[in-house]
């Protein structure tokens, strides 16, 4: 048995994948940053520097930095194999596939694509094609059947996992759904002056539905009434089955708390992550890549063959970091430290496990060979923002390595104690940009709130004493 509980603030949204009360997915984001909510975005972009050498383009999309485009095959992600041919000042239709990270702008591509329940349509293209998930052969030839009645000469669709047991009917209703939201994005693109923005991609809570909702999904719950209202009319109005299983979540404990898995969303504030067998983990973001380190930790060699030992901690730890993986909700490289092992079946045996562990991700992973000196790196599609982006800023005072709380997720803390308190009067002690961000985003609470503002450099810092 599988739940969604998607938890709503003023300052954060925080989505969790419960299965068997085990938290499986966790995604956090903060409201209104523009950098958690662009991916996915068509534009109408200006070309404005062509650079050859680097087999690139930089586009004007109207949000203050220029885009990064590859034109080019050596420079490919996510490009056609043939060359685009683009000139300075052109004006052209991107989709952003990779957000901004520090200072570089995001990364878009011409390869449109709309995602739907259960389906994504590709356009300028007819292509059709069925998710790897879906292993059924006798499905596989049935989806791909369909999908070829349906498609037209510059518009081709995936099925997505979801559409393993979703009707013809249902499928046929989506389809004239997004050749409709296609039409309309290009009728915008010849009326709007560039740059724009063209379509906007469904925000949480509607791409986690969109993205985790299936078949074994007992029911989705929202503690916040606006959105669970605007989830409710988007899912009826895109007829996805999943509107039969929202709730709104109305009790006196926030809904984390109440559902058992606070504490395991509190544990992702750490970067060390505990092992059953005693080792543990260790996950650092850098600029360009996260590392991972295996330790054996308090593991105590009972045998006289430590290798035996060390392939258990590395077994246990190639698990535990795919699960890290998708709770961090952590993409693009990941570098992955081992315990050196010398034994070649164990090696082996491991590589395996990673392979099939990076088989069943939702996302593409790739998994190298483990080198000699026991490291692995992981490539994993990159979709948004992670969880180091969302829930940490670099400290103010240690700039180049130290991370704090984000004042968002900050605010959002303060904001549960004091919704679901008895207490009708607070005074809170915190940093100026704290109380700033929070009495500009917490009009809404029927509390009677007194600020106050300390001298400090640690937002983390703050106090929040009951008057009455």
């Amino acid at each position: 048995m599988s739940e969604l509980l998607i938890s709503v603030d003023p300052f954060i949204v925080r989505s969790a994948k419960v299965i068997n009360g085990k938290l499986e997915v966790f995604i956090i984001k903060r409201r209104g940053s523009l950098n958690s909510s662009i991916v996915g975005n068509i534009y109408k972009g200006i070309v404005r520097d062509v650079v050859p050498r680097l087999g690139a383009a930089f586009v004007d999309i109207g949000i203050g930095k220029n885009a990064f485009l590859c034109v080019e095959n050596y420079c490919k992600d996510y490009v056609d194999p043939k060359r685009i041919d683009i000139k300075e000042n052109e004006e052209i239709m991107v989709q952003v596939f990779k957000p901004m990270v520090s200072s570089k702008g995001p990364k878009v591509t011409t390869n449109i694509t709309l995602a739907g329940n259960y389906l994504v349509l590709l356009k300028d293209t007819d292509f059709v094609g069925v998710s790897k998930h879906i292993l059924d052969r006798d499905r596989q030839r049935e989806l791909k059947s369909i999908l070829h009645e349906c498609r037209d000469d510059n518009m081709g669709f995936i099925a997505r996992t979801a559409s393993k047991h979703a009707t013809k009917e249902e499928i046929l209703m989506e389809v004239q759904y997004l050749k409709s939201l296609c039409r309309f994005i290009d009728e915008k693109f010849s009326d709007v002056k560039a740059p724009a923005l063209l379509y906007e991609e469904p925000q949480i809570p509607i791409k986690v539905i969109r993205d985790y909702c299936d078949d074994d999904t007992e029911r989705i719950v929202i503690d916040d009434r606006d959105v669970f209202e605007k989830t409710q009319s988007y899912l009826a109005q895109t007829n996805n089955r999943c509107r039969e299983k929202l709730i709104f979540y109305d009790s006196e404990k926030p809904i984390f708390e109440y559902y058992g898995i606070e504490r395991e969303v509190e544990k992702l504030n750490n970067n060390t992550v505990k092992l059953r067998s005693g080792g543990y983990i260790i996950i650092e973001k850098t600029e360009a890549f996260f590392a991972i380190d295996v330790n054996a930790g308090s593991y105590h060699y009972y045998t006289l063959n430590s290798e035996e030992s060390i392939f258990k901690v590395n077994m246990e730890a190639a698990v535990e970091i795919f699960r890290q993986i998708n709770l961090r909700d952590l993409g693009g490289l990941i570098i992955v430290d081992f315990i050196d092992m010398v034994n070649k079946n164990h090696i082996n045996e491991l590589q395996k496990t990673l392979n099939n562990l990076a088989k069943n991700d939702k996302r593409k992973t790739y998994v190298s060979k483990i080198s000699e000196l026991g490291v692995v790196e992981i490539s994993r599609r990159k979709s948004n923002t992670d969880i180091f982006d969302e829930m940490f800023d670099k400290c103010p005072v240690c700039y180049n390595g130290g991370l704090v709380k984000s004042v968002p997720l900050i605010c959002s803390e303060i904001y549960q104690k004091i919704k679901y308190s008895a207490a009708k009067r607070f005074v809170l002690k915190a940093t100026a940009e704290v109380v700033k961000h929070f009495k500009n985003f917490a009009s809404d609470l029927d509390k009677r709130i007194d600020y106050v503002s300390v001298n400090s450099c640690n937002p983390e810092g703050y106090s929040l004493e009951v008057i009455e």
